[in-house]
């Protein structure tokens, strides 16, 4: 099963939740290379929510926090940081705020549609807002950008697995059965060696 994804916009801007469950996957570099568009996260978001994942220990049993260093990515130019840079993403984000109650979704979407950016989340409130507002652009989720990624890369089942595996355990992430992908998911983390 190949993905049709489709990367209708110049940029894609990641908020909280991708950003953490890309970086938890241990492949961001890899997912990032894939995406033929520019992929870019809110100041707030970097500054202020995505801080951190839950890593496996030395032991292999016990889970420490490990913090996301995004400095990296954006070296290499695979990651570009932006903000509200205009009197009407403020007060879309402020609306946006409002509504939702949390500031990286807020203003991830407010910066997303002012800029005709494609938008990346996995939270249903935000998505649910984003389709209401801003039908017009595209709302990618984590799924859709691993299963790009292993269409686009090839990485061997080993280390799909493991990204998965990682995404679950170091972002308590994984899609929900109502989620297109879940089947695809769930069939890599439930697959035989």
């Amino acid at each position: 099963m190949t993905t049709n994804l489709v990367f209708a916009h110049t940029c894609i801007i990641l908020d909280a939740s991708c950003t953490i469950n890309l970086f938890a996957s241990g492949q961001m570099d890899s997912i990032l290379t894939a995406i033929p568009r520019s992929v870019a996260v809110a100041a707030y978001v970097r500054e202020q929510e995505a801080l951190r994942i839950n890593v496996r220990s030395g032991d292999g049993e016990t889970r420490i926090l490990q913090p996301i260093d995004l400095q990296p990515l954006i070296d290499r130019g695979l990651l570009i940081v932006v903000a509200p840079a205009s009197e009407d993403e403020n007060e879309s984000y402020v609306n946006f705020a409002a509504v939702l109650g949390d500031d990286g979704e807020a203003i991830t979407a407010a910066i997303a549609l002012h800029r005709n950016w494609a938008s990346a989340i996995d939270d249903r409130s935000a998505t649910n807002l984003f389709r209401r507002e801003a039908p017009q652009l595209q709302i990618i989720s984590t799924p859709e950008l691993i299963k790009h990624w292993v269409d686009a890369m090839n990485p061997a089942d080993a280390v799909v697995r493991l990204a998965l595996e990682d995404v679950r355990a170091g972002a308590r992430y994984a899609p929900g059965r109502q989620h297109p992908l879940y089947e695809w998911w769930h069939g890599f983390t439930t697959r035989q060696p």
